[in-house]
Parts: C-alpha cells; structure tokens; sequence
C-alpha cells in the first residue's frame, strides 16, 4: 500500500503476516515460496532417495551371494550406502520441518490477530482484519489482481474460523473430531501465551485448510497452464472450461500432495515413547482432518464439514477477485453469488444462511454513505467494522466525517435501510437539493478526508482505500 506515511504498528504487522505467507523475494522464504521450491525439487528429491535405497538393497543382495573376503567388502558398501540413506532422509526431514515450522508460525500469528479471551473480543479482534485486508487491497491501482491474491489466503482462513464458530453455536456440526473437541467454556484461551485444545486440534487445521487450498497452484505444471509454456500468458484470464477443470485437478491433487509429503507432522522431542506415541497420533489426526476439510470442500453436502472452507473460498473469490474486470459497485451482489451456489447445492444452503449473517451483505472495510435521521440535508461517510450486523441489511460502521468536535467519531453504530445510501428511498431525501449545495457538501467532505476522489452521494458507497493509506485515519478500532 503506497502511502507517504508510516503505516500504523497494527496494518505493518497485517503486511507482515502477509509477505510471510505469500511473497516475491530474493530470500525465497514466504510458504508459498517454499511450495514453489518443494514442487520443482520433490522429483530430484524422491530420486535421490529412492538411488539410496536401491544401492542398499544392491549391497545386500551382493554380500547374500558372495562369500570368503569379498563378505567383508559388501559388508562395508552396506554401511556405506545406509549412511547415504541416513543423511539423505535426514536433508529431506530437515527440509520437510522447515516448512511445516513455517506453516505452524503464521497459524500462531493468525490466532494471535484473530482470537480474544472470549466470544466478543475474537469477533472485534477478526473483523479489524478483516477491514484492513478489504482495505489495503486496493481495488484501483494497476496491481489490484495481485494484492487480491496476495490477501486473499489469509481473508478465507480468518473467515473460515468465524464460520466454524458461527456453525457450532447454532449446532449445525456433526463431525465427531470436531464436536468432542468443543467446549463453549473452554473454545478461547484466558492465556494469551498458550492456545486452547480446541484452537490446537481444531481451529489451527482449518487455518491450514484455508491456507493451502490453492497451494498446488504453485505446481511447475499449474503454472504452465496458467502462465503457457513460456510464462508470457496472463495468468489472470479467464480460462476455457476443460483448462479450467485440469487445473482444479491437479491443484487438488498436489495440494493433498504437499499436506502429506511437503509438510507432514511435527517430530516429538523427548524421550518418552509413551507421550511420542501420543503426540504423533494427535499430529496424525489433526493432518487427516486437514485433508478432509479439502476433500469435502470439492462438493459439500449438507452436513459436509467441507462448507467451512467452502462458503468463504467463494466469497473471497468475489470480493478480492482478480478476474480481468473488477466492479467495485458489485460488491454487494456477492450475497446473491452466495445463494445462487446454495441454490445449485454447491454448498450447503443452511450454513450459507449463516454465513450471510455473519459477514452482512456489505463486506467489511467497505465505504457507506448515509443520512443522518435527524438532520438529512447533508450526508456523511462510514466504514463497516464489524461481523455479525444486527440484521444483514444493516451494517455496523463506524463514522469518518466529523459532525462537530464530541468525538462522534469513535463511536460504531448499526446503518439502518432508511439512511444508508446505497437504497433508492434515502438518495430521494438528497436529490430535492440544488445542485450547488450538493457540490458545496462534496467540497467539504473532500476536505475533511483529504480525499480527492470521493463518490458523489447517489453511488451509494466508496473504496476507503487512499483514506486508509494515511497513518492517523488506520485507527478505526482505537
């Protein structure tokens, strides 16, 4: 995000969180860099492996059919070759734990951005990452695509988190590995230095889902099809459907791939072969869960676990699109692209229900414009800020045009039909002014926000996106 100021400690730890999960640098170390390096190696490294063992086997063999002093020659190769075999598993091992350390530190730092104490503080905490994705994705600059990408993982985990909680509240879960595990009393941890059992076995797996669902995307031969044989193809078109339908395959294919050989399990360390036992079973259990979530997602029934990475795939899709042509006046219709899937039995047509009440049908980080019920010869500006709306017709936003000097601003409020913009019925209230006085307000508001390009009133709403970028206006949750 261009910006001529510093950007506030909270939005550089988003853009940090971010560049680690998805990043083009020198250094080659955010996790999709490591994929990237994992899949173009994974043939030389299985080669390798299989050379090791091969000789061993060779040596074996050997020292089985000869006898006297050659025993002893193949004796030693024998030693010769484990040890190969030994060093070589022990490079990939290494290689393997580094990524999934990689993997296990940004799930950390989501729950840190994304989880309180409780209920109420999860939801606040998650919705001002939510809005500061929105917002620092700017729909208007010349790399829109790519900071939509580039946000887009996090987006889908931090909203597949608040999905699953919002579907055990309302009992629609009936997975036993995820239901035994929950505990309204015990969900959230009091401590914010350790995670809940449920955070560890349960919400941490379906970071991962969300995380990974596209990481086979980063496959040499992913790549091909999106970017042709000589890379020069714009990896954002759209695509006819048999392309399209290979590459959902294969995406799939090796996103389970790299679940099971890419990133595997935590190793115990520790001695004791009791606790080992039961630490690999749970890192088991926990990696076959993942699996599932991403399995289930292709088709989700109704009572499909799948729907918790699903439904928030889809709306990401929508609202961070890096399709050729982007809309921001659309954005509202994502709830209809939601339905029409529930509608088709893409999803499940009860969880996207709550989903919709979740989210609301304006996205979070989203600009309004409204009246105000009492005074409606002028409009002002807003931001939503919240999940959970009251009614999903009625954002909860917060004010970014100052009334007068009573902190006005620091207050949230629930943008009710009657005043918000974006209705036909409010617009008429404004449209009996004269065309100078409403020019007149526009002025003023530019003003007060430093904002040149701000919508005219009867848009409905505007892209926060360069009043985001100045360091004092990023304190929306202050």
């Amino acid at each position: 995000m261009t910006s001529t100021l510093s950007d506030s400690d909270y939005t550089q730890n988003v853009q940090t969180l971010l560049n680690k999960i998805q990043h083009n640098s020198t250094r080659k170390d955010s996790f999709f860099e490591l994929a990237q390096i994992y899949y173009t190696s994974c043939q030389a490294d299985a080669g390798a492996l299989r050379t090791c063992q091969e000789n061993v086997k060779g040596a074996e063999d050997y020292l089985s059919s000869v006898s006297g002093a050659k025993r002893e020659y193949a004796q030693q190769q024998i030693k010769k070759f484990q040890n190969d075999l030994k060093i070589e598993e022990h490079k990939q091992c290494i290689d393997r734990q580094h990524r999934y350390k990689c993997l296990a530190n940004i799930c950390v730092n989501i729950l840190r951005l994304t989880e309180g104490k409780n209920q109420q503080q999860t939801e606040l905490k998650s919705s001002k990452l939510l809005a500061t994705l929105f917002m620092l994705s700017s729909s208007e600059t010349s790399n829109r695509q790519q900071m939509h990408q580039l946000c887009k993982p996090l987006y889908k985990a931090v909203l597949s988190l608040r999905l699953l909680d919002k579907l055990l509240a309302q009992d629609m879960l009936t997975n036993t590995y995820i239901t035994s595990r929950f505990d309204p009393t015990t969900r959230f941890s009091k401590d914010a230095s350790r995670y809940s059992q449920f955070q560890l076995d349960v919400a941490i797996p379906v970071i991962i889902a969300a995380l990974l669902q596209d990481i086979g995307m980063q496959h040499p031969e992913t790549q091909r099809l999106l970017k042709g044989a000589d890379g020069t193809q714009d990896e954002f078109r759209v695509l006819d459907k048999e392309t399209r339908t290979l590459l959902l395959i294969i995406n799939h294919e090796q996103t389970q791939d790299f679940i099971t050989n890419g990133i595997g399990v935590s190793e115990y360390e520790g001695n004791d072969s009791n606790k080992q036992e039961r630490f690999e079973k749970k890192q088991i259990n926990r990696m076959k869960f993942v699996s599932g979530l991403l399995t289930d997602a292709i088709k989700p029934t109704e009572d499909s676990i799948g729907n918790i990475v699903k439904i928030p795939q889809i709306y990401s899709s929508f609202v961070l699109s890096t399709k050729p042509v982007y809309r921001f006046l659309d954005l509202p219709n994502v709830i209809t692209v939601l339905k029409n899937s529930a509608k088709h039995e893409f999803i499940c047509s009860h969880a996207c229900e709550y989903f919709i009440k979740l989210v609301g049908h304006f996205p979070l980080g989203l600009g309004m414009l409204y009246l105000l019920p009492h005074k409606q010869d002028d409009y002002y500006y807003a931001i939503v800020t919240r999940l959970n709306p009251k009614h999903p017709n009625s954002p909860t936003c917060r004010r970014v045009t100052s009334l007068d000097n009573n902190n006005e601003d620091e207050k949230d409020f629930t943008l009710s039909e009657d005043n918000n913009l974006f209705y036909e019925n409010p617009k008429q209230h404004l449209e009996s002014l004269s065309q100078e006085a409403l020019s007149t307000l526009r002025e003023s508001h530019i003003r007060r926000l430093s904002e040149t390009k701000l919508p005219y009133f009867n848009e409905g709403f505007w892209n926060p996106y360069r009043y985001f970028s100045i360091n004092k206006q990023q304190r929306l949750w202050d």
